[in-house]
């Protein structure tokens, strides 16, 4: 476990990974991403400006944001189909990072967790970021990344990748970095081609394209100078495929995954833990031994090693006892068996009666050995030792008839072992242990009726033996208690309620909205919305209305109760986006068409006022030439349309020049051009 602290804050230089910093079709993408954010409505996906940022070639991740959270112990768990193969506890600072996993100056996998593994991240892997067990958002990492090395032809360079299906093609980039760019005509350390055909760079030296081809893509750039080209094939900093699931109004991309070809995994800074296929045998768990009256064997019993999530299977276990005391040679003699991977127990034989025993038993993975669990067995008891141990159960096995008990404790005094049986069969067989005896770790549950036999050993080979029958309770298990730790927050016509799991055993959860009447009494809004997780974002709700909530928990006996009424809590309205398709002037007719994402949403077309010759910019109180709405898309059109027309006395005298058409939900496009014609 990594014992590294990150200062309670630090200078943060990188900017917002999230962000968008591409100007070029900034509309166009911002509004196929918000068509897809209504697709993805149900995800976890963090909003803007929090962030779960996965660099899965380095099993890299930064959490950016979260800055309500300053100084809370934040959960990160990285989850392979439901198995959870990398997690790490991180305190969020103030900055726009809020801590980073695998990362210098970061904390390591495996920090406040134990599970000290460094997870060979993947796509569709999910990153899960929670606080006190309430989800607070989750990232699935992308299927898309560089295949091979960039190649240079004149002044044209490509990069070629993998995209695969489910992955948002219109909401990816990719993405070459090199710092000696900064001196040349590009101007900034990297490159960047976003969808569509070949366009010029804002900042100018080149021009690029990214385009799609089934699941693969081009990356395209073709540089001004044959010398700057040559610099960005040099770059050493790895191709970068870069793909998000969602993207905001504002062009924000959230669960974004940066795929970096020929970066190698596993352990990102010193003293963190190897990676699943660097990771040796796991050492087995609790080991003891009791060894027969003559002493001349003993049977050694084991829990099994925990598997590390992705690394090599156990195979086998190797059992080993070693005289403590040299023959006349100098060697130990050994005695050993090795066991299949299923295997918890031995019996080794042909033992010295006046010889003590050190045993050790390994886990085998591949070709690894692990650590030993080590058990000393001395030659002689304590001189005379002849009591055996006293073994109790809780319950008490009744005099006649079967104990009703859901679980039976087992307790002796100290230093002696309990083994158990739940089969029917005997503990102790011909002097030794029967090969179904169970190493006693803890309480016994039972689902239904058992005899129980066990025994007790202490280190001189006396035992106490017990037998009891045993039945569990009737199914009379209650229904959840009430949720407690709520939290929610209000994002665009939605709300997004988390919670945690008041206690184990829940299968279901339900939401329910709550609003105001007239006579300002609190009123059930919507049908019980479920979910079995711990997270839900409710959609299509009116924006300005105070939404009160509750959250119930559900098992195999139904739903507890409902918690306090929480809230409220106010969605804004959705900030949509618009383009201009076309604007038209002749005298007598002014035309303007596009598209919108808020299907009702009413438009103005308005005169762009210049602040200078390079800078229309719409101003407070720009003459309103006409106005319109946003009309439903014809299919397989995703976005609305509108088509505004004013004609004779109505439309402008003359060509307006440069115009603006704006929503009344807050999105905006222009300034453009109007045509003639």
């Amino acid at each position: 476990m990594s014992t590294h602290t990150p200062p309670a804050a630090r200078p943060r230089g990188r900017r917002w990974l999230n962000r968008r910093v591409a100007v070029t079709a900034v509309a166009g993408l911002a509004a196929t991403g918000l068509a897809s954010a209504a697709i993805m409505a149900d995800a976890a996906v963090p909003s803007f400006p929090n962030n779960v940022v996965v660099f899965p070639d380095r099993d890299f991740v930064t959490i950016e944001g979260y800055q309500t959270h300053i100084g809370e112990t934040a959960l990160v768990e990285v989850t392979r189909g439901g198995q959870v193969i990398g997690s790490a506890k991180g305190v969020v600072e103030e900055g726009d990072v809020a801590f980073e996993i695998n990362h210098p100056g970061g904390y390591c996998w495996g920090a406040g967790t134990g599970l000290n593994v460094t997870p060979d991240i993947r796509p569709g892997d999910k990153v899960n970021i929670s606080f006190n067990g309430i989800d607070a958002g989750d990232t699935t990492v992308q299927n898309a990344y560089v295949t091979q090395d960039m190649q240079l032809n004149g002044n044209t360079l490509t990069v070629k990748g993998f995209a695969a299906i489910g992955v948002k093609q219109a909401q990816m980039e990719q993405r070459i970095i090199n710092p000696d760019l900064v001196d040349t005509d590009v101007g900034r350390r990297d490159i960047r081609a976003i969808p569509g055909p070949l366009t010029p760079a804002p900042k100018g030296g080149y021009s690029s394209s990214l385009e799609f081809e089934g699941n693969t893509f081009t990356a395209t750039y073709v540089f001004q100078a044959a010398a700057t080209a040559e610099i960005a094939s040099h770059a050493d900093l790895g191709e970068r495929a870069m793909a998000w699931e969602e993207e905001d109004a504002d062009g924000n991309r959230q669960g974004l995954t940066i795929a970096e070809f020929g970066e190698a995994g596993g352990p990102g800074m010193g003293g963190c833990p190897s990676g699943p296929g660097d990771a040796g045998a796991p050492q087995p768990g609790a080991a003891s031994v009791v060894r027969s009256a003559d002493k001349t064997s003993m049977s050694v019993k084991w829990t099994a090693a925990e598997q590390l999530p992705g690394a090599a299977p156990v195979t086998g276990y190797d059992v080993e006892a070693i005289q403590q005391t040299a023959s006349g040679d100098g060697n130990n003699v050994v005695i050993g068996k090795r066991t299949p991977a299923s295997g918890t127990s031995a019996s080794l034989d042909g033992l010295s009666a006046s010889q003590g025993y050190t045993v050790e038993v390994r886990s085998m993975a591949g070709e690894t050995m692990s650590r030993p669990f080590t058990v000393q067995v001395p030659s002689d008891p304590a001189p005379g030792d002849q009591t055996a141990p006293i073994l109790t159960a809780d319950p008490a096995p009744a005099a006649s008839g079967a104990t009703t008990a859901s679980k039976i404790t087992l307790t002796s005094e100290a230093g002696a072992d309990i083994y158990y049986t739940i089969d029917g069969t005997a503990v102790v067989q011909s002097g030794g242990l029967s090969e179904t005896a169970k190493l006693y770790t803890g309480p016994i549950t039972i689902s239904s009726q058992v005899t129980l036999h066990a025994a007790a050993f202490d280190s001189a080979g006396n035992f106490d033996t017990f037998i009891g029958v045993y039945k569990p309770p009737a199914d009379t298990a209650p229904a959840p208690s009430a949720v407690t730790a709520i939290t929610g927050t209000a994002g665009q016509a939605a709300v997004t309620i988390s919670w945690a799991a008041p206690e184990a055993g829940v299968t279901m959860y339900g939401v329910q909205l709550y609003v105001l009447d007239a006579n300002g009494n609190k009123v059930v809004s919507g049908g019980l919305k479920e979910t079995p997780n711990k997270t839900l974002t409710i959609n299509s709700l009116n924006a300005g209305t105070d939404y009160y909530y509750t959250v119930k928990a559900k098992n195999s006996a139904g739903y507890g109760p409902e918690s306090t009424l929480q809230g409220p809590l106010t969605p804004t309205r959705v900030t949509d986006t618009v383009t201009i398709g076309t604007a038209k002037w002749k005298s007598g007719d002014f035309r303007i068409t596009g598209s919108g994402t808020a299907v009702g949403a009413f438009l103005e077309v308005r005169n762009a006022v210049a602040k200078s010759s390079s800078d229309p910019t719409l101003v407070p109180g720009s003459t309103v030439y006409a106005r319109g709405q946003v009309e439903p898309p014809v299919a397989p059109a995703i976005n609305g349309t509108y088509d505004i027309r004013v004609r004779n006395a109505n439309a402008p005298a003359s060509n307006p020049g440069k115009i603006f058409v704006v929503s009344a939900n807050g999105g905006q496009a222009g300034p453009f051009t109007v045509a003639n014609g």
